[in-house]
């Protein structure tokens, strides 16, 4: 029977959404005024930074330096996972309106601030950092610190907590949970929970309302799970590498995989999306990577094409491959171009509700 939601409800999603986007668009706009404020101390140049347009799907406002006006992309933290994406975005607003354009960033590395600007991406921070440079105007500066940075940023997580953290970025609605049946659902003991949220609260990543808690900046939530898994469980995880015995690999798609294992990384994305052929195959397993041996698809080798990782997580075994999110970490951590541009399939199709 289909469920049928009271005009109450539909009301507080609604509100729900509003509060969130009214932070998102607070905190662009906070950004966006100290980033003018630096600029105008520093260069003497006169700087205001104009509201996002109702509307407009990719511009997140606008910059006036001097005379020279530029459409603005936002984003809360640029890391080297999320950059590539970042870079495409600005792309997309390149060729939508004839204003040049300027990525608006809340925090930034020198070295990603100077590969976008090498890219022909114009970038500004908050703290007045910059690479400018267009008809009739050129900017540099870097070495300044944000006056907006508040709270100790989260850079590292234990396994426990980025369990937890991959459970609620897999659904929103998660966060929600009380924390005894997020402990039922990941494993984690109650106090890891309580730090978890004690530390995405401090660090601006989570807010409560009367409507229950809300996760914002959700890119940058994004890009710290991913750096963290890549640093942290994924090394941790490796169980064993493998060849795929003689005759295999040219039919890997067709070959079932033993109960409790799934595809991620490269064999993941192609299964999900049909676009990455792979050339490094990735495999989750729940049980004894023994069992590739006994159902005859590989063999044990050092540097083999196979990788098998243990899983952390519980999900559907039926399901031929890990969860999206798995994937996309996978991908991005890889470091392939190709790699990340099938990340980025990913992100639009299946992670969209993370950008």
């Amino acid at each position: 029977m289909r469920k049928i939601c009271s005009a109450r409800t539909i009301c507080s999603v609604v509100m729900n959404n509003l509060n969130l986007a009214n932070m998102i668009e607070y905190e662009v706009t906070e950004i966006g005024n100290q980033a003018c404020e630096n600029i105008q101390k520093m260069f003497e140049l006169k700087a205001k930074f104009l509201p996002h347009a109702k509307g407009d799907k990719l511009q997140d406002g606008g910059l006036l330096l001097g005379d020279v006006r530029f459409a603005c992309v936002f984003k809360s933290k640029v890391t080297s996972y999320n950059v590539n994406a970042i870079y495409r975005v600005c792309q997309e607003l390149v060729h939508q309106q004839d204003f040049p354009v300027l990525l608006l960033a809340g925090e930034i590395s020198a070295g990603l601030m100077s590969q976008l600007h090498q890219d022909g991406i114009n970038v500004l921070d908050a703290a007045g950092n910059c690479y400018i440079r267009q008809e009739g105007l050129m900017m540099f500066c870097q070495g300044r610190k944000s006056e907006l940075t508040t709270g100790k940023e989260i850079l590292s997580f234990k396994e426990p907590g980025l369990k937890v953290l991959f459970f609620i970025l897999s659904d929103l609605n998660n966060v929600n949970m009380p924390f005894r049946d997020i402990q039922a659902q990941t494993g984690v003991g109650l106090a890891t929970i309580n730090k978890l949220f004690t530390s995405l609260k401090q660090n601006g990543y989570l807010f409560s309302s009367s409507k229950g808690r809300h996760l914002k900046k959700l890119d940058g939530l994004l890009a710290i799970f991913v750096d963290n898994y890549c640093r942290v469980i994924k090394p941790k995880a490796l169980m064993a590498t493998m060849s795929f015995v003689p005759g295999i690999r040219d039919t890997w798609e067709k070959t079932l995989l033993p109960q409790g294992m799934q595809w991620g990384g490269e064999p993941g994305a192609f299964v999900r999306d049909r676009y990455l052929l792979p050339e490094l195959w990735d495999v989750y397993s729940s049980v004894a990577s023994a069992k590739l041996i006994t159902d005859h698809i590989a063999v044990p080798t050092r540097d083999g094409e196979i990788r098998v990782y243990r899983k952390f997580w519980m999900d559907d075994l039926s399901e031929k491959t890990a969860p999206a999110l798995i994937i996309y970490a996978d991908l991005m951590g890889s470091g392939d171009s190709r790699c990340i541009e099938a990340a980025q399939r990913i992100l639009d199709h299946e992670l969209s509700y993370l950008r």
